[in-house]
């Protein structure tokens, strides 16, 4: 199973307040999960990243995918990057959102960073999704899955659950067998489970 982001993590439990969500999960979108770049440092009194020609905006998607030290900090988590500055960044749990504390100096690094699948004819679109009643901590799609097409080129190695057809919140992620695509064709999500009882990234 897949792990929650922050603001998925809220909208459960918002739910269980009884609040009435106002970002509830409608749409799956498909991610190519980037090369590690490695020899990330940071320094905890400023919750600021180093890493030379990181190639990151404000915005950008990434997964901390190996760390040593940053106590505070939770490898495999997604996080949002902020605070782009020459080699220097931070990141947040939510886009455009506060910097995440570090806890302790990072003193090595690595991380991936995510990217939404985009372009081809017909082009790549989020797909609708509907789930069944929760039973035991879990949820399954009642929509039997979704098929979206992917461009020449196309490398999918995530799903993502977002709260709009485009823009919204991302609000989980999970992680598929990577699919490469050499010329124009379609990638089918077969199943779609929601467990509130998978560790990965917690």
């Amino acid at each position: 199973m897949g792990v929650f982001t922050i603001s998925g993590r809220n909208l459960m439990l918002n739910a269980i307040k009884g609040t009435n969500p106002a970002t509830q999960i409608t749409h799956v979108g498909l991610f190519t999960k980037g090369a590690n770049v490695t020899g990330l440092t940071s320094v905890t009194s400023t919750d600021t990243f180093t890493k030379v020609g990181h190639g990151l905006a404000n915005g950008d998607l990434i997964l901390l995918s190996a760390l040593t030290g940053g106590t505070a900090l939770v490898a495999g988590r997604p996080y949002y990057v902020v605070g782009v500055s020459g080699n220097n960044f931070q990141v947040a749990h939510t886009s455009g959102g506060a910097a995440v504390d570090h806890g302790t100096d990072v003193t090595a690094g690595t991380f991936n960073k995510l990217t939404e699948i985009s372009g081809g004819s017909p082009a790549y679109a989020r797909q609708v999704i509907a789930f069944n009643a929760a039973a035991d901590g879990t949820m399954d799609d009642s929509t039997n899955g979704a098929v979206f097409d992917i461009p020449a080129g196309g490398v999918v190695d995530y799903v993502g659950y977002h709260s709009a057809s485009t823009a919204g919140t991302l609000q989980a992620l999970d992680d598929l067998t990577q699919e490469s695509f050499s010329g124009q064709g379609t990638y089918t999500l077969t199943d779609a489970d929601l467990d509130l009882l998978a560790s990965g990234g917690s």
